[in-house]
């Protein structure tokens, strides 16, 4: 893994691997959407909820919905950035051609080949580097495999 963690991460829908999901560690550590406006995951309407459910019965039914979809869903997103951090953070920059590390868009192209900007790089050993470059690598040959890839705002 890289010296200081990533915080910007690329991982596919875990209903829909031919969609992608883009997340960040906010500064309490804990993952959260990226860009900020960005929903994923099953979606809840109001049409879903049974008419005739109110109050209490209501607000049940929706957190043991969410505990049965939605939590489920999350779980497999965070299990799939625990075993593949650097693989993940790679996929964001080669995906979103931005910085693991800060989401900095990458203009240079030292810095889209190692999928993190220069400021960030500066104190990451070249081994580190190499193993990026390599993941960042293998991201992008991925996704030219792989169906277009979808981000949803």
């Amino acid at each position: 893994m890289i010296s200081a963690p990533a915080t910007y991460y690329a991982v596919p829908d875990p209903t829909n691997p031919s969609a992608m999901t883009y997340w960040r560690r906010d500064r309490r550590g804990r993952l959260a959407p990226w860009p900020p406006r960005a929903r994923y995951g099953p979606t809840l309407t109001p049409a879903d909820i049974p008419d005739h459910l109110a109050g209490q019965d209501r607000r049940e039914w929706i957190s043991d919905w969410a505990r049965a979809h939605l939590w489920p869903w999350h779980e497999a997103v965070h299990a799939a950035i625990d075993a593949d951090p650097d693989g993940c953070a790679a996929r964001f920059a080669a995906m979103a051609a931005r910085c693991c590390r800060c989401g900095r868009a990458l203009t240079d192209p030292e810095s889209k080949t190692y999928g993190i900007g220069p400021e960030c790089r500066r104190d990451v050993p070249a081994e580190l580097l190499t193993a990026l470059a390599g993941a960042v690598a293998r991201a992008h040959a991925s996704a030219a495999t792989t169906p277009e890839e979808t981000h949803r705002d």
